[in-house]
């Protein structure tokens, strides 16, 4: 485990930095100007970084849903969950989501959900280790 890993919010000069890194992960993303033209919208999401010796290793982007129709509700939901593939199976996620998770019950939020795809059992086995249970749901998209 690495023990000097900080985590704070994306700052717009880390910018290149998150992009390398949601590369490594997904094999490409937008191009790094629709990233800064984005970054300065406002938002009802934060992307928070974990941070090694000032590089970044990996990100979680929570979007907050502050609904109140039902009692599961205002809840977090997690997106481009990533770690820098040489810093895996060094704890990274799980401080990250120990930070999510704290985060969440300090500003009211009464669960924090995710999408995974199918094919994924390895960080199937890592969501459930650190508290997820599957849904029964099925999730639907529509281009628009």
């Amino acid at each position: 485990m690495i023990v000097d890993i900080k985590i704070e919010n994306l700052k717009y000069d880390d910018l290149e930095q998150y992009k390398a890194l949601i590369d490594n992960c997904f094999g490409g993303s937008q191009d790094i100007e629709i990233y800064r033209n984005s970054y300065k919208l406002d938002r009802n999401y934060e992307i928070i970084v974990a941070k090694l010796d000032g590089k970044i290793i990996g990100s979680i982007t929570m979007q907050k849903i502050d609904l109140f129709t039902f009692s599961f509700q205002p809840v977090i939901e997690l997106f481009n969950i990533s770690v820098n593939s040489d810093y895996r199976e060094h704890k990274v996620g799980s401080i990250m989501m120990d930070y999510v998770k704290k985060y969440a019950k300090e500003h009211g939020y009464k669960q924090i959900i995710l999408t995974c795809l199918d094919d994924q059992p390895v960080i199937h086995k890592f969501y459930e280790k650190v508290g997820f249970t599957k849904a029964n749901s099925r999730k639907y998209s529509m281009p628009v």
